[in-house]
This record gives C-alpha cells, sequence and structure tokens, in this order.
C-alpha cells in the first residue's frame, strides 16, 4: 500500500486532491478484483476477448464465475484489512471536508444526496473513467467485452461492496427508484447485472459546471431583486408559506396567471425571501424528451445537486387533451422524487391543473395573480418610468387606460422605448417611440377578421363643422382622463361596466367618417383596425357570436381600436319574431349589445342609415357624431386640403368654380384630386383645371350624372374640346 495515511482525518484541500486519493484507493479496487476473479485471472489467454467460440477453459472459468455469491472473497486477512484502512482513511477525510464547509461539487453531491460509501464509490468511480482513458482498456479486460468500457452494474458491486458482504445485496442501489439508478447513472436495458453505467447529463454537467446543455435557468437565490410592485399580499404569502415548509413533506405552490404577471418574479422573490436558488425548466423541455418521467428524474437531480428548489414552468403544456399519458406520467415520477426534491417545488401555469392524488407527502398551495386593473397598471407603469425622461404629454394615466398590460409588458415597453431613444441619440423618450414599443409587446390575432389600417390624418386634414371637431377632441378626452374620473374621483363606483369609449359617424358616404376614424386612433397613439364583416357574419347558427367573441377578446389583447364600417348591417333594429331567422337575428343583435358594454376599450363605428340602428344600441354609445353632406364653402376648402404643397399648380385652378359646380362629397373630391395629379404627371406639366375637369367627369359618370357642357360653362373645351 503506498498511500500515505499521515493526513487521515485533514480535509480535501479541493477536488483535484480529492479525486487522486480515491484513484488510488480504485486501482487497488481493481488490482484485488483482477487478482482473485478466475474468469480474468493473470493466466487468462484472452481467447474468449474474440467472442466467437466458447473454449472448454472459458466455460469452466463461468461456471467459477456464478459460485462468486460474496464480495472478495478470496482475500487474505491482511488484503481484507488494507482495504478496509484506505476506505476509513477517505471517509475521514471525506467527512471532514464536509464540516469545514467545502463547497467543490464532488463533496456537494455526497452531501445533497445523503450517499452511503457504496453509492458515493460507484459515482466517483463513472467520474473517474470520464476523466481519465485508461479505465476504458481496464474496464473492457475485467468484463471481457471490448464493448464495455465503463462499468457494468455486476462488476460496480465487485468492485465497492464490503468485503464477504453478498453480492444480491447491492443490486437494490440500482434500482429504477434509487438514487444511483434513477439519478447519478440511470440504467440502460438489459439484463440487471449486464447494465452498464454512465453518468446521466445532470451529473456531467454538475460536474463540469457546463449547463448550456441542459437548457435549464438558475436564479440564485441571493441576488438582488426589485421589490414587489404589486400583488404584496399574495407575494407575503408564498414567503411565508415557503419559510414554514416542513421537512417531513413537499410544499408544492402552484402559481396561475397570465403570461408577464409575475409569476416568476414571484418565484425568485421566495427564493430571495428564503436564500434558495431555484432552478427554472420548461415543461415544453420535458414534453419533448424521449420519456417524461427519466426528463423530471433528471432536472430534480440538478436542483438537488444544486441545492436548489425546482420551478416546472408552462405547465399548461401539459394540460392539453392530447398530453394526458404525459402528464400522468409526469405525476408519477412527481410522487416518486419527493425525498429528493427538498421543502418545497414551484409550478407555474396559465390555467389551472386540477390534480388531487398527489400523496401525503405533498402540500398543495394554489396562487393566482389576477390581470391587472387600472390602478395597478397606473403603479407600474409610474414605477418603470420613474428612472426615465420623456417628451412632455406623456400620461401613465392615459397609459394605464389604453393598455391592458401585464407587469412583465409595461416593463419590457418602457425598457424598449428606452433603448432606442438611446441609439437614435435623443434625450427623451417620445410619445411615439413609448406607444409603438407599447405595441410591440403585443400579439395580435386579428389578421383573419380585421385588416390594419395605419393611421395617416391628423385635425388639420379633417374638414368638419366645428362643433362636429369638438365632440371629436371631447371623445379623446375620455381616454386621457379615464384614471381620474373613474378611479380618483369615485365614477368607478357608479359605472361598474361600459366604461368603454365608443363612437358612432354616421352621414353620407364620402363625408370623412372613416378619415375621423384614423384621425382619433392618430391623437390616442393607438392602432386602428378595421373589422371585415364578410368574416364576422355568418350563416351559420352560432358562428357570428363566436366570431364576435374573437373580436373583441383579441381587441382587448391588442389594446387596438375597433372600426364598423357601415355597422348596420351588425346593428340593425330587432325585428318581430315570425321564424328561426328572425330568431337567431335577435340574438346576434342583443349578443353584440352585451359585448359592447361589456368590452372598456375604443369602439369606433360608421354608418350612411342611423335610422336602421338598434334603439338599445344608441343607448351604448358615448357620442353619435354628424358628418353632414359638404356645403359650397367646405367644398371649396376641401379642394384647397386635398392639394399636398409639394403638388405644382397651375395658377388657372378656380376652386369656387368646382366647389358650387360639382355637389360631391369629400371622398368624391380626393378621387379626382388623385386622378388629376396622374393625369398631370404622365404629360409632365403642373395639375390644372383641364386635368382636374376630366376627373371630375370621371368620377360623376361613375355615379350615374352625366356632366353637360353647360355645366363647365367657360371651362367647356377644356373637356370636350379634347376628348
Amino acid at each position: 500500500m503506498g498511500i500515505d495515511l499521515s493526513r487521515a482525518g485533514c480535509p480535501f484541500e479541493d477536488q483535484d486532491q480529492m479525486l487522486d486519493s480515491f484513484s488510488e484507493i480504485l486501482d487497488l479496487h481493481i488490482y484485488y478484483l483482477y487478482k482473485y476473479h478466475s474468469w480474468v485471472s493473470p493466466n487468462n489467454s484472452m481467447q474468449n476477448m474474440l467472442g466467437v467460440v466458447v473454449s472448454r477453459e472459458e466455460f469452466e472459468s463461468n461456471l467459477l464465475r456464478a459460485s462468486d455469491t460474496v464480495a472478495y472473497g478470496s482475500l487474505t486477512d491482511e488484503e481484507t484489512e488494507e482495504l478496509d484502512t484506505l476506505r476509513e482513511y477517505f471517509l475521514a477525510r471525506y467527512n471532514a471536508t464536509v464540516t469545514a464547509g467545502a463547497d467543490f461539487p464532488l463533496v456537494k453531491l455526497g452531501r445533497n444526496f445523503s450517499m452511503d460509501f457504496f453509492e458515493y464509490a460507484v459515482t466517483l468511480t463513472l467520474f473517474c473513467c470520464e476523466l481519465n482513458k485508461k479505465y476504458e482498456k481496464i474496464f473492457v479486460f475485467l468484463q471481457d467485452d471490448i464493448a464495455k468500457k465503463t462499468l457494468s452494474v455486476e462488476t460496480a458491486i465487485h468492485l465497492w461492496a464490503e468485503p464477504r458482504d453478498r453480492i444480491s445485496a447491492y443490486y437494490q442501489s440500482f434500482s429504477e427508484s434509487s438514487v444511483l439508478g434513477k439519478y447519478i447513472c440511470p440504467c440502460q436495458e438489459g439484463t440487471l447485472s449486464n447494465r452498464m453505467l454512465r453518468l446521466s447529463k445532470a451529473v456531467t454537467a454538475f460536474f463540469s459546471g457546463d449547463h448550456s446543455e441542459t437548457g435549464y435557468e438558475y436564479f440564485e437565490g441571493n441576488s438582488d431583486l426589485a421589490p414587489m410592485v404589486i400583488n404584496r399580499d399574495i407575494a407575503e404569502q408564498a414567503v411565508k408559506t415557503v419559510s414554514l415548509s416542513g421537512k417531513d413533506k413537499v410544499t408544492l405552490l402552484h402559481i396561475v396567471g397570465m403570461r408577464g404577471s409575475g409569476r416568476h418574479f414571484l418565484v425568485k422573490h421566495c427564493a430571495a425571501a428564503t436564500g434558495d436558488g431555484v432552478i427554472f425548466v420548461s415543461a415544453s423541455a420535458l414534453l419533448k424528451a424521449d420519456s417524461v418521467y427519466n426528463a423530471f428524474g433528471q432536472a430534480v437531480c440538478t436542483a438537488r445537486l444544486e441545492g436548489c428548489s425546482l420551478c416546472i414552468t408552462d405547465f399548461e403544456h401539459f394540460l392539453e387533451e392530447d398530453e394526458q399519458h404525459k402528464l400522468y406520467e409526469f405525476t408519477t415520477a412527481l410522487r416518486e422524487a419527493t425525498k429528493h426534491l427538498g421543502t418545497h417545488l414551484y409550478i407555474i401555469s396559465e390555467q389551472k391543473w386540477q390534480e388531487n392524488r398527489l400523496g401525503d407527502d405533498i402540500v398543495r398551495l394554489d396562487l393566482e395573480l389576477p390581470d391587472t386593473d387600472e390602478e395597478q397598471r397606473l403603479v407600474l407603469w409610474e414605477h418603470y418610468m420613474h428612472s426615465e425622461k420623456f417628451e412632455e404629454g406623456i400620461s401613465a394615466q392615459e397609459l394605464a387606460a389604453k393598455f391592458r398590460f401585464t407587469a412583465g409588458q409595461i416593463q419590457a415597453a418602457v425598457n424598449r422605448a428606452a433603448e432606442l431613444t438611446r441609439l437614435s441619440g435623443e434625450e427623451r423618450i417620445s410619445v411615439q417611440t413609448l406607444h409603438n414599443s407599447s405595441y410591440d409587446q403585443v400579439v395580435v390575432g386579428l389578421s383573419t377578421l380585421a385588416t390594419p389600417i395605419k393611421p395617416a390624418y391628423d385635425w388639420d386634414d379633417l374638414v368638419l363643422p366645428e362643433s362636429e371637431i369638438k365632440q371629436l377632441k371631447d371623445a379623446c378626452m375620455h381616454i386621457r382622463y379615464r384614471h381620474t374620473v373613474y378611479n380618483e374621483w369615485g365614477f368607478g363606483k357608479k359605472a361598474a361596466y361600459g366604461r368603454g369609449l365608443s363612437m358612432l359617424f354616421s352621414g353620407p358616404p364620402g363625408t370623412g367618417k372613416t378619415m375621423a376614424a384614423q384621425v382619433v386612433t392618430n391623437q390616442l397613439h393607438m392602432r386602428l383596425y378595421k373589422i371585415q364583416l364578410s368574416q364576422i357574419i355568418s350563416k351559420y347558427i352560432g358562428e357570428t357570436e363566436k366570431n364576435l367573441k374573437k373580436v373583441f377578446t383579441e381587441a382587448k389583447n391588442a389594446n387596438c381600436v375597433l372600426f364598423f364600417d357601415e355597422m348596420d348591417a351588425l346593428f340593425g333594429k330587432r325585428s318581430e319574431v315570425k321564424d328561426s331567422h328572425d330568431r337567431h337575428a335577435n340574438i346576434e343583435t342583443a349578443y353584440l349589445l352585451q359585448q359592447m358594454e361589456e368590452y372598456d376599450g375604443v369602439v369606433l363605428m360608421a354608418t350612411n342609415l342611423l335610422q336602421n340602428i338598434d334603439e338599445a344600441f344608441m343607448r351604448r354609445i358615448s357620442f353619435v357624431i354628424s358628418f353632414p353632406f359638404p356645403d359650397t364653402a367646405t367644398r371649396k376648402l376641401l379642394w384647397q386640403k386635398m392639394f399636398d404643397a409639394d403638388a405644382p399648380m397651375s395658377e388657372d385652378v378656380d376652386y369656387d368654380f368646382l366647389a358650387e359646380a360639382f355637389k360631391i362629397a369629400g371622398g368624391n373630391i380626393k378621387n379626382c384630386v388623385v386622378h388629376a395629379a396622374f393625369l398631370a404627371a404622365s404629360e409632365g406639366v403642373p395639375v390644372s383645371m383641364r386635368h382636374i375637369l376630366r376627373s371630375v367627369v370621371k368620377e360623376q359618370r361613375k355615379n350615374n350624372i352625366i356632366v353637360l357642357k353647360d355645366d363647365l360653362r367657360e371651362y367647356a373645351d377644356l373637356v370636350f374640346g379634347t376628348e
């Protein structure tokens, strides 16, 4: 024996020293195994390594092997004493190292899994095989098989069983429920004695410190965290529960809430309060594995090795209908892993997991993070905006009213706006940048039912009577000062529902209703979606209501403005029920009224037939704004505004004549102006009266109106002289 025993009882200084000491003991065990086992004695001819024929000698040696029922039964007393002494020496130094508080991986592994010497020695042997290739040839020879370059279960038992202990007593150490068989070196297929052992990925990653392949997210409990801004009462309950978790049972905290509601942060908050680390494992990763049972076992192993709690995220994927068999696997693995889970386990999900068969060893607590209300959103916006500089005109109250965001979305929006502002070299975050960054957090699911419209107009583009303009501006105030009225002044108690802003634009075609919708949306810095009625209305019973529900749900999630054009097709008057068609039509209208009343966002509607709108619906409209057919003065203003300042204009354009001679709406005027511009551009000359009049004649023909020569008076030759 060449090992210096003078340092018995002294802690190992580092992991390398510990491995060097163990390797010497391992080599001695291997030598004695080689020396006394007849199937690989010094006189072995190596014939059986060919694996083709069975010689008489090999047959006889295998018979002798079958009778080998105890470990190291042929050792002399001196050799047995030598092995016992070395084991005691190593254990004494290991225990001293643990007592000294050493924290290198080999010590943490044995300590966190409470391993006995046999389990620990097998694990260290497999680690030595990973580090030193010399053991490959040694075990190939010992196990008489060129493919067996690492330990089999049988060889591991012969190596590390206590001298003269029965071999059969150690096989239970490799069962599927054991530390070795489930976590450290999950057994492969084959008979129990011939199963090959290899360190699991979790253990290998732990030893190497490289966790990149595991895909887990790590959080150290001693990390600095921002304070809880909202839901402090829920956080206090969670921390109290975790802090009081008993040692004999596992407390399962099932945290339910929307993505971005602060579920991860709540778990980290609990970890920081108790000084524990947390490992986050995605349910998606577990579901993608060949075996959920084994994948969860490896997650438990990693958490146990690191001395951390375990958190399963996105658990709603397990609750999908086609994943029920994998959910059963997970539940089984969870019940079996309770003694290795520590005192608590976290599960994060968007929907509640209805499971009451977790066993007596698990105490479950359900915590729900509700959707943020306007008051909470205001607190969050003010909190995250506090450290940034903004342009004037940005109101946290207005943002809280418009964007029904989670805490995560609000934080991400402010951070994104700040980042874009710094990249642009600006000092202050603009209104537009903040709103664009807010909409970057939104996933819009309206693509099949609505068309996005980019607002392109402002107040200066809108030609309406002053009274109507004032109504539009007053309507916008309902969003900007919503928090003040409903929350600070207490009107929210008087209006528990129906807080949304709804505006109905009525008037003939082309009078500016769609333009007004864009102007309002632009002023609110929101996004506009025009509802496709053809995709909403269905001949099948119940489908229209289903589509409407989806529209309002997605609009709420997207924080956008809904625009219903020709909405009398949807909001028509309910009629007397004469057949089933009438009854279902009335049901559709009633359902739409209900959705409108419950919706707290912005809805804009336009109709040419105000008299056809149901009276019950009119009661629910916040503002009804008339768009009158333009008079002569208004038409002149429209003609002038339609021509951009950059457009080259001829001096012969007579706006007074155009306004007086042609009684057309703003939409028609826009068509005429655009067509005239194309005519002028094709000729390479400024826009003149000739181009405009030709465009007017074309536009009137579309409406079955014939423009006579007398109608054009002194300008008749500009048109009829060229056709």
